[in-house]
């Protein structure tokens, strides 16, 4: 079994070999350069280039601008040659002044909201100094009531202690001097 294999291996070999050897003598007579020969003729000279592909530019630039919009006017076409800053398209200025138009309608709409705010922080500040002009004149007429109260209550009290006290009795002649220097002025 041993024996067959080896036949087998060295038949695979062979015709590996063959085909290897076949190859490289078809590439060897492939490469013997051809020659023409002709007669020498003078005349013009004619050459026809076919191919197919992409035609790619040399240098390639690219042309933008910082702002967009419709064109007005076009100075420069394909292929034409251009130099550094050299107008080459006009843009349409309307859209731009209809912009520069809204945004002036904004920062005055934005003037006037300040000029409205204003306003209101002034109105606001009013009623606070009205507010502490209310609270003042609360707290004066709360602290008269109270004095007032206090008023009522001591001559409510005084009343009331005249009305449950005795009357006194007549002085005599000494006493009646000296009860009319102590006695009180409001009693007389």
């Amino acid at each position: 079994m041993m024996i067959r294999r080896a036949r087998w291996a060295l038949l695979v070999g062979l015709v590996v070999g063959v085909g290897i050897w076949g190859y490289f003598q078809a590439q060897g007579r492939g490469s013997v350069p051809k020659y023409r020969t002709a007669v020498v003729e003078r005349g013009p000279l004619t050459v026809a280039v076919s191919a197919t592909g992409t035609v790619n530019a040399v240098i390639t630039v690219q042309v933008g601008s910082q702002v967009s919009g419709q064109i007005k006017e076009l100075l420069a076409d394909f292929n034409t040659r251009v130099e550094r800053g050299q107008v080459i398209a006009r843009l349409d200025p309307e859209l731009f002044q209809a912009r520069v138009d809204q945004a002036q309608a904004d920062l005055e709409s934005s003037r006037a909201t300040v000029i409205n705010q204003v306003a209101q922080l002034e109105r606001a500040r009013a009623d606070v100094d009205n507010a502490e002009a209310a609270l003042a004149e609360g707290k004066a007429n709360t602290l008269k009531a109270r004095v007032t109260a206090l008023d009522s209550k001591r001559d409510l009290d005084r009343k009331s202690q005249l009305a449950t006290s005795t009357p006194p009795r007549p002085p005599t002649t000494r006493r009646a001097r000296s009860w009319t220097r102590h006695a009180p002025k409001n009693s007389r």
